[in-house]
């Protein structure tokens, strides 16, 4: 895909691996709507890079669909959507007090993380399938969905963050067997230790968790991944129309250890 003048909407996209995101499309030339539910953040990014920005809960559909909405209504098309959006927890299925995972944080990271990315790849999807072929190829847009290695090799206490980013791993090559005759491409990718908001408590020279993961990076070693990294990614499969039904781990050949 030509990105130079395309519409890319990005969940997420006012901070961390979405920001970059962002940043990296709009150099490219492709116009982006951030939605996201930081509107200070998000306002003041999509400002900065000329795009717009939307509002939204990602644990509400009728929010999403209205986030979707807006930027179709505005933007006259959706041509790439890439779902950053998404939080996690650390909490052990039954803890040494005897606590039971609860139930109610179970639901919202499963809400969250995988049906808030379904839901808004599916919206974005349905307008999509309505553009023009950009070529022979009959391509009409591309959606990066992100999950984590933690839906491969989940830590301690990541049963929720892991189900949630194993679902979405999941749902790569299906979608994209759905959309694929309709022009539009799915992928993922999985990210591994990236230096954002959620990494931001082991990130740091102190953090015994932080240097250990650090030091399980087989490149580069020493150093969590930043966003731009993660955006490169972002970029690439956006350009290349071979890219579908995959999920790439963006990791530094890092496999998550046992705690």
């Amino acid at each position: 895909m030509h990105l130079d003048g395309k519409v890319f909407l990005v969940t997420g996209g006012a901070s961390g691996l979405g920001e970059g995101a962002a940043r990296a499309l709009a150099a490219k030339g492709a116009h982006v709507a951030i939605i996201d539910r930081d509107v200070e953040a998000g306002q003041e990014i999509a400002d900065e890079l000329r795009g717009s920005f939307v509002e939204v809960d990602m644990c509400e559909t009728a929010s999403i669909e209205a986030a979707v909405a807006a930027v179709a209504a505005k933007c006259g098309r959706i041509d790439g959507c890439v779902n950053c959006a998404g939080t996690g927890m650390g909490q052990l299925v039954v803890n040494r007090k005897d606590r039971i995972h609860s139930a109610e944080d179970f639901e919202f990271i499963i809400k969250l993380n995988l049906v808030g990315t379904f839901v808004c790849a599916a919206q974005c999807a349905a307008h999509m399938v309505k553009n023009a072929p950009e070529d022979d190829d009959g391509e009409r847009g591309v959606i990066i969905n992100v999950a984590s290695v933690a839906a491969f090799d989940g830590q301690n206490g990541q049963a929720a963050y892991s189900a949630s980013k194993a679902g979405v791993v999941g749902m790569a090559l299906p979608m994209a067997r759905d959309l694929g005759p309709r022009g539009v491409r799915v992928m993922t990718i999985a990210p591994g230790t990236f230096s954002t908001a959620l990494t931001a408590p082991i990130d740091h020279g102190e953090s015994k968790v932080g240097e250990s993961l650090r030091s399980q990076q087989v490149f580069p070693v020493g150093r969590f991944g930043v966003p731009s990294e993660f955006a490169h990614a972002v970029v690439f499969i956006a350009e290349n129309k071979m890219m579908t039904g995959e999920c790439i781990r963006l990791d530094g050949g890092i496999r998550m250890p046992k705690l």
